[in-house]
C-alpha cells in the first residue's frame, strides 16, 4: 500500500462514491475550512494503481514544529476489513510522522447504537461496538464519550429516511397547525447569496461562525449546487384576513360559552372553557394589531425565519436554522422544518439529517427542548462511535498534553445540570 497526496478532484471522485460519503469529506468542505485557520490536503491509499481508501485531512500547527490533523467524519475506508484498516493505519502513521504530525483526529459516521427516547433505551450494534476495541488496538485513542455537544461534530444525529416517510403520521395537532399556518399566509421560499445577511440575523450563536463564514460557505458549495438557502415568509394581507375569520369563528364559540356560563356560573368546566376562549380571542386580536401595524409601514411581506441546507449525494442536512416568533398564532420553526421535509421528499432525496441532538434521556437535559422539537418529526436517532485520536508521534502527543495545548485547542465549557457538571 502506498499513501500519497492527491488532487482535490481525484479525491472527490472517490469520496462521492464511497459507502461512508458525507459532505465533510469533499473538496468543497476542504475549501471552506481554508477560510478558517486550517490548511487542507487530500490523501489516497493505493494498491498498485487502485485507490482503496482516502481522506480529506485538515491540519494546523499546535506547537513548535508540530501539527495535528483532523479527518472530519473519519477516513473513507472499509473499517470492517481489519487487515486493510491495520495496513492503512500503519502507513498513515508513517506518512504523517515525516510531516511532523502529533496525531490525527477522526469521528467516523459509524453507528454505535440506535436510540429510543420514548423507552429511554438504546439498541447497540455489537459489530460496531467490537470495532471500537479494534481501533483502540491499532493505536486510536478513544476520547471520552459525551451526552451533549462537547465533540467537534454531533455524536447523536436524528435522520429521516424519506422514501418511506409519511408526514401524515405525525401528531395531528402538528399537521393541522402547519395547514392552518399555510392558509394564514406562511410559505417556504428560496433565497440567494444576497440573503445571507438576512439569514444570519436569525442565528443566535454568532460566536463561532461569522457572517463572512456563511457567505463563503454558500458561495463555495453553490458552485457544485450543494447548498440551498430557504426562508419562511409571511404575507400580512393574507394573515389578517385569516385572523379575522378565526376571530369571528371564536367569537361565535365565545358567545355560546358565555350564555352557558350565565346559566351555570358555578360550573368550573364551563368557566375554564370561557377563560380558554377569552385567551384565544385576546391572542388573535393582538396578532391582528401587530400585523396591521406592520402593514401601516408598507411592510406587506416579511421573512420570519431561515435555514441553511447542504445537499450531498441524496442526503440533505439542515446545518443551521433560526427564526423569530412575533405572533402568538404562528410556529415558524415547526412550519419551516415540516415544509423542508416535504419539499426534499418531493424532490426525490433519500435522507434528511436534522443535524444533532443530545443523548440525555433525563428531564434534566439542558437541551431538552431542542431534542423535543426534532423528535416530534419522528426521526431515527443514531449514536455514532465517537471521537478518536490516532497517535502519530507519541512523544509529541505527550508533550502537547502535558503543556495543556491539546486541552486548550479542543476545550469546550462543561455543561452544568442541576449543579452537576457533565
Amino acid at each position: 500500500m502506498t499513501i500519497k497526496e492527491i488532487d482535490a478532484n481525484v479525491f472527490n471522485e472517490f469520496a462521492n462514491k464511497h459507502m461512508l460519503k458525507n459532505f465533510f469529506q469533499t473538496k468543497e468542505y476542504g475549501t471552506l475550512m481554508t477560510h478558517s485557520d486550517f490548511s487542507v490536503m487530500y490523501i489516497g491509499a493505493y494498491h498498485e494503481d487502485l485507490m482503496i481508501a482516502g481522506s480529506l485531512i485538515l491540519y494546523k500547527s499546535i506547537g513548535p514544529n508540530m501539527k495535528y490533523g483532523y479527518a472530519p467524519r473519519g477516513f473513507l475506508i472499509d473499517y470492517y476489513d481489519i487487515e486493510l484498516l491495520k495496513e492503512f493505519t500503519k502507513k498513515i502513521k508513517e506518512y504523517f510522522l515525516l510531516k511532523k504530525f502529533a496525531f490525527i483526529k477522526i469521528n467516523p459516521e459509524i453507528t454505535y447504537a440506535t436510540l429510543d427516547f420514548d423507552k429511554k433505551s438504546k439498541l447497540i450494534n455489537s459489530k460496531n461496538k467490537a470495532l471500537i476495541q479494534e481501533l483502540k488496538t491499532l493505536g486510536y485513542d478513544k476520547l471520552k464519550d459525551n451526552l451533549y455537544f462537547e465533540s467537534l461534530l454531533p455524536k447523536y444525529t436524528p435522520v429521516i429516511y424519506l422514501k418511506k416517510y409519511n408526514l401524515d403520521t405525525l401528531d395531528r395537532e402538528l399537521t393541522e397547525s402547519v395547514k392552518n399556518q399555510e392558509l394564514g399566509g406562511l410559505r417556504l421560499i428560496s433565497g440567494s447569496s444576497d440573503d445571507i445577511e438576512k439569514f444570519y440575523s436569525f442565528i443566535d450563536d454568532k460566536e463561532n461562525k461569522t457572517l463572512s463564514y456563511y457567505k463563503y460557505f454558500y458561495s463555495t458549495f453553490k458552485e457544485s449546487d450543494m447548498v440551498d438557502l430557504l426562508f419562511v415568509e409571511l404575507n400580512y394581507e393574507t394573515y389578517v384576513k385569516y385572523l379575522q375569520k378565526q376571530y369571528i369563528y371564536e367569537q361565535e364559540k365565545n358567545d355560546k360559552i358565555n350564555a352557558e356560563f350565565n346559566e351555570n356560573p358555578n360550573n368550573m368546566d364551563i368557566y375554564n372553557k370561557k377563560m380558554k376562549s377569552d385567551q384565544i380571542m385576546a391572542k388573535i386580536s393582538s396578532d391582528i394589531v401587530t400585523a396591521n401595524n406592520k402593514m401601516s409601514t408598507q411592510n406587506i411581506k416579511e421573512i420570519l425565519g431561515g435555514a441553511f441546507i447542504v445537499k450531498h449525494q441524496g442526503r440533505v442536512s439542515i446545518v443551521m436554522s433560526g427564526c423569530k416568533n412575533e405572533f402568538e398564532g404562528t410556529d415558524v420553526k415547526t412550519f419551516m422544518y415540516f415544509k423542508i421535509i416535504e419539499e426534499y421528499q418531493k424532490a426525490g432525496y433519500l435522507y434528511i439529517d436534522l443535524y444533532g441532538i443530545t443523548g440525555d434521556f433525563s428531564d434534566r437535559n439542558p437541551y431538552r427542548e431542542l431534542n423535543k422539537f426534532k423528535l416530534k418529526f419522528k426521526p431515527t436517532v443514531y449514536e455514532y462511535i465517537g471521537e478518536f485520536d490516532l497517535i502519530v508521534n507519541k512523544p509529541f502527543h505527550q508533550l502537547l498534553w502535558s503543556t495543556n495545548k491539546i486541552q486548550k485547542e479542543f476545550y469546550k465549557p462543561s455543561i452544568t445540570v442541576n449543579n452537576e457538571e457533565k
